[in-house]
């Protein structure tokens, strides 16, 4: 029985018209209704429908001025968009705050490489034990190491794959979460 009625109620809801607040798309008797009919009427007759599409006023179109930025449009917070008048901020701000090493060198030149923030994040020593590694062997490191160029390469597989949580790459046998003979301590002093 409460089926049946929440059918019916859904059923009497779905027959009414979108009444939304803007008077361009309302069905009743608006210039946007009047041509929805006679529109209808010219199509199901086979004649050709109006080819101005009325609308009701307020409709306002951007000036000039806005379209050219001058005064710019607001932009909700949550769009990711800044206006014109802000200034980027420099991400070697963030970083250098913190007391990390920040780079003026190479593809992105202001910010901290990811194997200098690790090495400054981890701050135990290379064979500290910090991550139970039941499953981890010597041999399979070993041949897993073998695969890449160098530590620095071994290492940032390693933080990619998941590490120092995870080892799904079978690099970090130790637990400590420094691979392939890889040693922070060259990172944690000053970059150029």
């Amino acid at each position: 029985m409460r089926g049946w009625w929440v059918i019916s109620m859904l059923a009497l809801a779905g027959c009414g018209e979108h009444q939304g607040l803007n008077p361009n798309y309302r069905f009743g008797a608006t210039p946007y209704g009047e041509y929805l009919a006679a529109r209808e009427t010219a199509l199901t007759r086979g004649s050709d429908p109006a080819q101005i599409i009325p609308i009701a006023l307020p409709a306002k179109a951007p000036t000039a001025e806005e379209i050219a930025g001058v005064s710019p449009v607001p932009v909700p917070p949550t769009m990711g968009v800044a206006t014109r008048r802000l200034v980027a901020r420099k991400p070697a701000s963030q970083a250098a705050a913190r007391g990390l090493p920040v780079t003026s060198t190479g593809p992105y030149p202001g910010s901290t490489p990811v194997l200098v923030r690790y090495a400054f994040a981890a701050g135990h020593a290379p064979g500290t034990a910090i991550h139970a590694r039941p499953q981890g062997s010597a041999a399979r490191a070993a041949a897993a190491c073998a695969r890449y160029a160098g530590t620095d390469a071994a290492q940032m597989a390693f933080l990619a794959a998941g590490g120092p949580r995870l080892d799904p790459l079978g690099l970090d046998p130790d637990g400590d979460g420094f691979v392939c003979g890889w040693d922070p301590a060259p990172f944690r002093t000053a970059q150029p």
